[in-house]
């Protein structure tokens, strides 16, 4: 689960999401993105927006999307190539090829949805491939019709020290996990970093205080983001602290999340090959990432629609008498969406002039709210 990161500071003007939807997939078309790939993009990363998941949403169109398509690392026409060594089980391997990862994702979650329901469990792995933006969009897209419940990890650039190190060489790899119940379904989208690096990558753009401690060159916790001149900077020299990892001596339990993203690369490294140091600097072939997609029965011991009320009943333990100030991991974030949805979604001037440079290049005007 992503905190959302709120800049109150800075005046918001509410879009609706189809209008933001379609000024995207106009510049990802634009950009050479055939148009139906386009739009799987676009709805991914405006869906990230109307949560509140603004660090993954259409901020990291030129950071992450766009950079790449120039500089090679991303290939807009790339498809799936299945690699799958043995097709007697459950599980299948694929090289993405460079290809855009937001539609390559939608297209892998149909499969593992498939393999689960045919054998009761399926995963799907995915290498050479690329940042998908919000990855309980495609967790919580596994549970949609409330028969499986579904998981999600991703490595990404190396911007992390593990635990007692001296060097960045983990990412802040990534853990979805997503359950369905009778009134939803209950996600905890995370890194194995105290927050995501993006969330970092935005304020730097905007010029703000970071909202978390993060580490500089010495090894020094600051929520100062004027310790580095620009984003190229922090990731040359900065450093994200691992969950658990604030703190000195005992109280430094940074070995927890170490050990996570640890776990999480050697699974890719099962799914795809020989793990390396992946400069976080470079947006080309060399940035590529690894992804793994879950999916599982909830109807193994009980029928689909009691085992719905068990856990349905569960939740209900949990929260009985905890009052209104406790939230359901995802919770937050799905009232953030109806919310956007109602009224449109809070962009500030800044969020949008990014966007308004990228639509300029593309021959697009300003978007109309």
């Amino acid at each position: 689960m992503y905190p959302i990161v709120s800049f109150s500071t800075m005046p918001k003007t509410k879009y609706k999401p189809d209008v933001i939807k379609n000024y995207v997939s106009e510049i990802l078309k634009g950009n050479g993105v055939p148009a139906r790939k386009a739009e799987i993009t676009s709805n991914v990363l405006v869906e990230a927006d109307m949560r509140g998941i603004f660090s993954h949403g259409v901020n990291s169109l030129d950071l992450m999307v766009i950079r790449s398509i120039k500089d090679g690392g991303t290939d807009p026409n790339a498809a799936l190539e299945d690699k799958t060594r043995n097709k007697r089980f459950p599980i299948r391997h694929f090289d993405a090829q460079g290809a855009l990862a937001h539609p390559a994702a939608i297209e892998i979650v149909d499969l593992v949805k498939e393999l689960a329901r045919q054998y009761g469990f399926g995963k799907v792995y995915v290498f050479n491939t690329n940042h998908f933006g919000a990855a309980a969009i495609y967790s919580e897209r596994i549970c949609a019709e409330k028969d499986l419940a579904g998981r999600v990890t991703c490595t990404t650039p190396a911007i992390v020290k593990p635990y007692g190190g001296k060097r960045n060489r983990l990412g802040t790899n990534l853990i979805s996990w997503s359950i369905p119940y009778h009134k939803g379904i209950i996600t905890i989208d995370m890194a194995t970093t105290i927050h995501a690096t993006s969330g970092i990558l935005k304020t730097l753009v905007e010029g703000t205080k970071f909202p978390f401690p993060v580490y500089d060159k010495n090894g020094k916790e600051t929520t100062n983001s004027a310790r580095f001149n620009n984003l190229d900077d922090f990731l040359e020299k900065g450093s994200m602290i691992p969950l658990g990892g604030l703190g000195k001596g005992e109280a430094d339990a940074g070995y927890k999340g170490t050990g996570l993203s640890l776990l999480i690369e050697l699974d890719s490294v099962i799914g795809g090959g020989f793990s390396s140091y992946i400069n976080p600097l470079i947006h080309d072939k060399r940035r590529r990432i690894k992804q793994a997609f879950e999916a599982w029965r909830i109807d193994t011991l009980f029928p689909q629609e009691e085992a719905l009320e068990h856990i349905s009943r569960t939740i209900s333990d949990i929260r009985d008498k905890q009052g209104r100030t406790m939230l359901l991991p995802g919770e937050k974030e799905a009232k953030q969406r109806k919310r956007s949805l109602r009224e449109g979604i809070p962009y500030t001037s800044r969020q949008i002039e990014r966007l308004e440079k990228l639509g300029k290049e593309v021959g697009l005007g300003k978007i109309i709210f």
